[in-house]
C-alpha cells in the first residue's frame, strides 16, 4: 500500500492489496499446516524463512505488472513503465534499508554516549524487542516516504548504475564463450566430479541476464556499445541454452542416481526458469530484427509471470517440495534402490513436515519390505527424536553389518581389519564417535595407506571437515586425529570418489619441521605456486 500510496483513492488498488494478501494468507497457511511438528519442540523457522521469501519475491516482481494496471488500465503493454517500475522499488527498498541501517547507528551512537556515563536506560530501551520491532518498521516506512518524493533522483541514479554495468556483459559474455569452447578439450568429466557445477553455471547465466537488461535497459533500441560486442553478446545469448542442457542433464544424473531432494525441487526450478530466458533470448537473437532483441520484452515479461506461477505453486499440493521429496525418497526405500541401513530417517523426521512424519508412522506398519524389523526400529528411533542430534537411551543403534556396508575401502582389493568395524560400530554406538557420513544416505570412503612411514598402515575416513585418521596401538584401533588442510571441504563428491578410484593418492613427509613456542606447535602451509 505504501509502495503504490499515490494511487490509494482508486478502488483497484484495494481489490488488488486484498486478493494477494488472500492468496498469500492461505498458501501459508497452507505450509504452515504441514510444517508444524505437535511434539517437536520450537519453531520450524526453516519453513518461515522460505514462505517469507516466496511472498516476497512474488510481491516485488508482480509490483510493477499492479502499476501498469493502475496507470494504464492493461498489465503490461508498455514494456518501458514495468522496467522503470522495477527499478525504482528496487532503489526506493535499497535506500530505505540504508536509511534504516543509519538510522540504528545514530541510536547506538546515543546509547553508547549515555552509557559511558553509567546511564543504561537507553542501551536497555533501544536493545529491547518491542522497541526494535516498532521502529525499525517505523523508521523503514519514514524511509520509503522520503525517498518517494525524490523519484527523480532514483530514477537518475539506477539509470547511471545500469550504463556502467552494462559495460561488464561483453565481459561476462566472452566468459561464458570461452568456457564453452574450452569443454570439447577437456570433457565434462570434471563438471560432474565438482558437485556444484550446476550452481557455477547457473549463476553465471543469472549474470548475464541481469547484465543483459542492465545494457538493454527499457528496450529503446539506445544501447551505447560498438557493433562488434553487440555480436558478441548476440553469440552468448545464442549459446545460453547450451548452459541450460549441462545444468538440466547435471540435475538429472544426481536425481536418477539419489532420488528428488527439497533442495534439488528447488534447483530443478530455478533450472527451468533460467531455461526460458535463455532459449527465450536465444530465438530473439537469431530473429536479427531492425532493433536489437527488441522481442526479449515478452521474454521477460513471461519469465516474470512463470516465476510467479511457480512459486505460489510451491505453496500447494502441485509443486510442494516436503511433499515431493518424500513421495520420491520412501519410494526408493520400498523398491530397495537405498537400503535400510543408508536411508536418512532424520530426514524424514526433521526437514519434511508432516508428510515425512506420517511416512514415518506408515513405515512402522510396513511388512512387506525384506528388512522390516530393521525398518521399524530406524523408524522408530526417528520417531522419539526431538532433535537433530538427539542421542536416546533408546537409540537401536549400528549394527556391525550396517556398519560394513558404509564403509568403500580403497585401495581396490584391499582387505579391511574386522576389528576396526567392530571399533568403528562400538565408538558410534557409545556416542564416543561422529561420523556423518555413517548416519546418512551417504558412502564413507576409506582410505588404506601408510602415514609413518613404518610399514604399518593407518585407515583414512574421508568425511569432508570431519575427516579421520586411525591408527592400530598395541592390537588394537584408536583414533589419533584428523585431517586439515585449506581445501579440507572438498574431500567429498565425485572428486574425491575419482581419485581415489585412480588411486591418485600418496603419503609425503613434511618439508617443513614445526616450530614449538612454548607449549604450543606450529605448522608452515606452503603458498601455492612459490617458487621452488
Amino acid at each position: 500500500m505504501q509502495m503504490l500510496s499515490r494511487y490509494r483513492s482508486k478502488k483497484l488498488l484495494w481489490l488488488m492489496v486484498a486478493s494477494f494478501s488472500l492468496i498469500m494468507a492461505g498458501a501459508a497457511s497452507y505450509v504452515g499446516h504441514y510444517a508444524w511438528i505437535e511434539n517437536l519442540p520450537g519453531v520450524p523457522v526453516g519453513k518461515v524463512l522460505v514462505m517469507t521469501m516466496v511472498a516476497s519475491s512474488c510481491w516485488f516482481i508482480l509490483m510493477p505488472f499492479a502499476e501498469h494496471k493502475l496507470v494504464r488500465g492493461s498489465w503490461w503493454d508498455e514494456y518501458s513503465l514495468l522496467f522503470s517500475g522495477a527499478w525504482r522499488n528496487t532503489a526506493k527498498l535499497i535506500s530505505a534499508a540504508a536509511f534504516v541501517g543509519l538510522f540504528w547507528g545514530l541510536l547506538f551512537l546515543w546509547a553508547g554516549l549515555f552509557k559511558i556515563l553509567k546511564v543504561e536506560f537507553f542501551y536497555e530501551l533501544f536493545t529491547g524487542r518491542n522497541f526494535i520491532y516498532a521502529v525499525t518498521a517505523i523508521a523503514y516506512g519514514m524511509g520509503l516516504s522520503l525517498y518517494s518524493t525524490k523519484e527523480e533522483t532514483l530514477v537518475n541514479l539506477y539509470r547511471t548504475t545500469l550504463n556502467i554495468l552494462g559495460w561488464l556483459l561483453p565481459l561476462v559474455t566472452f566468459i561464458m564463450l570461452l568456457f564453452l569452447l574450452a569443454l570439447p578439450f577437456y570433457g565434462l568429466a570434471p563438471l560432474w566430479q565438482t558437485g556444484y557445477a550446476t550452481i557455477l553455471m547457473l549463476t553465471l547465466q543469472g549474470v548475464i541476464v541481469f547484465l543483459f537488461n542492465a545494457a538493454w535497459q527499457d528496450a529503446d533500441g539506445t544501447i551505447k556499445l560498438p557493433k562488434w560486442l553487440l555480436n558478441l553478446i548476440s553469440g552468448g545469448l545464442v549459446a545460453m541454452p547450451v548452459y541450460s542442457v549441462l545444468c538440466a542433464y547435471s540435475l538429472g544424473l544426481r536425481i536418477s542416481e539419489h532420488g528428488w531432494s527439497v533442495d534439488r525441487i528447488w534447483a530443478a526450478l530455478a533450472v527451468f526458469v533460467m531455461s526460458i530466458y535463455a532459449i527465450g533470448y536465444a530465438i530473439t537473437s537469431l530473429r536479427r530484427k531492425a532493433v536489437w532483441m527488441a522481442d526479449a520484452k515478452f521474454v521477460n515479461i513471461a519469465a516474470a509471470l512463470i516465476t510467479v506461477a511457480l512459486l505460489m505453486l510451491t505453496a500447494t499440493p502441485v509443486l510442494d517440495p516436503d511433499r515431493i521429496s518424500v513421495n520420491s525418497q520412501v519410494g526408493r526405500l520400498l523398491a530397495n534402490s537405498t537400503s535400510v541401513a543408508d536411508f536418512d530417517f532424520d530426514y524424514l523426521r526433521f526437514r519434511t513436515g508432516k508428510f515425512g512424519n506420517d511416512e514415518l508412522r506408515n513405515l512402522l506398519k510396513n511388512t512387506s519390505h525384506p528388512q522390516a524389523e530393521l525398518l521399524h526400529q530406524r523408524a522408530e528411533n526417528a520417531l522419539n527424536k526431538k532433535y537433530v542430534y538427539d542421542r536416546q537411551a533408546n537409540d537401536v543403534g549400528i549394527s556391525r553389518e550396517g556398519v560394513a556396508t558404509k564403509l568403500t575401502l580403497y585401495p581396490k582389493g584391499t582387505v579391511l581389519d574386522p576389528s576396526f568395524i567392530d571399533y568403528l560400530a562400538g565408538q558410534l554406538n557409545e556416542h564416543k564417535l561422529s561420523l556423518p557420513c555413517i548416519r546418512t544416505g551417504q558412502s564413507c570412503q576409506l582410505l588404506a595407506i601408510d602415514l609413518k612411514g613404518d610399514g604399518s598402515t593407518e585407515l583414512v575416513i574421508f568425511d569432508a571437515f570431519q575427516s579421520k585418521v586411525f591408527e592400530q596401538r598395541q592390537g588394537k584401533w584408536a583414533l589419533i586425529g584428523n585431517l586439515t588442510g585449506q581445501k579440507i571441504y572438498q574431500l567429498t563428491g565425485p572428486s574425491l570418489k575419482h581419485s581415489l578410484d585412480v588411486q591418485d593418492v600418496e603419503s609425503r613427509r613434511h618439508k617443513w619441521r614445526d616450530i614449538r613456542v612454548g607449549s604450543d606447535y606450529f605448522s608452515v602451509n606452503e603458498i601455492e605456486g612459490a617458487e621452488k
